[in-house]
């Protein structure tokens, strides 16, 4: 009977190692019980071992996502200096100053001193800048707007979350389009207290069920920037996947991309 126990308990360590507890086998027999404490102990080690690999590839994943993010995309950057050349050479230098004002803003911000989580002040501020650059590239053809909750501004978020939300707007989105628009939102959940829910739609041409995986999918965006699923992997490694991004799409009415985050604060940072 103790044998049959532990072979019972080694099988159920097999197939459910992670919530596995063993205690060992109470037997008369010294060598019966000499193997139970064995495997005890081996069953320990191995769920430390599982346990540190897990941390490993998260830590991992994180310095990946980072290295991304510090990536500064070379096409932008180069259309940007361009398009302020081009305003410069044609004497609109008001515009050229406002361009150059927000490209420093932008990647001041994307610095934002090595910090992976900013106020989502700042990450509006950001993204505002990456509009008002695209903007005039765009000359007008689409406009954007900013509805959000100033209470929720204080909290802290992942640093470029919405900017390739909004990318990904402008090129699947309202590209081609003279009256496009892109709306921001910043809320708190209703379905779920402690939550904040941002919000990036646009009015354009809308996607299938089947783009909108593709694009949840794709690692890098259509001009080289950070993908939608690296922003998707990067809010369900710090928060867990309860969090992350879902998109909604009509075809020929638009598309909005939701992002689900928690109430982070500068003391709780340390936590994660």
């Amino acid at each position: 009977a103790p044998i049959r126990r532990l072979i019972k308990a080694m099988k159920r360590f097999e197939t459910q190692a992670a919530d596995f507890s063993y205690s060992g086998e109470e037997c008369s027999v010294s060598e019966l019980r000499a193997l139970s404490a064995s495997f005890g102990h081996m069953s320990d080690k191995i769920k430390g071992l599982m346990e540190k690999i897990r941390e490993d590839e998260t830590a991992l994943r994180k310095t990946e996502l980072k290295a991304l993010q510090a990536q500064i995309n070379p096409h932008f950057l180069y259309n940007t200096l361009d398009s302020i050349q081009w305003m410069c050479e044609q004497g609109k230098t008001d515009q050229a100053a406002q361009m150059v004002r927000a490209l420093a803003r932008l990647f001041r911000i994307s610095i934002s001193r090595g910090k992976e989580l900013i106020p989502i002040r700042d990450e509006l501020r950001h993204a505002e800048s990456y509009l008002i650059i695209q903007s005039f590239r765009y000359s007008g053809s689409f406009t954007y707007s900013f509805e959000t909750d100033s209470s929720l501004e204080g909290f802290l978020c992942n640093k470029i979350t919405v900017q390739p939300l909004i990318e990904n707007a402008l090129y699947h989105g309202v590209a081609g389009m003279d009256d496009g628009v892109i709306k921001i939102g910043v809320k708190r959940a209703e379905d779920s207290s402690g939550d904040i829910l941002i919000t990036v739609s646009d009015n354009g041409v809308g996607m299938t069920a089947e783009q909108c995986r593709a694009v949840l999918s794709k690692e890098r965006s259509d001009s080289g920037g950070i993908g939608i699923k690296n922003v998707n992997d990067r809010l369900r490694i710090y928060f867990g996947e309860k969090y992350g991004l879902t998109l909604t799409s009509e075809l020929d009415e638009g598309t909005t991309v939701t992002v689900r985050i928690p109430e982070i604060t500068e003391e709780m940072q340390n936590e994660l």
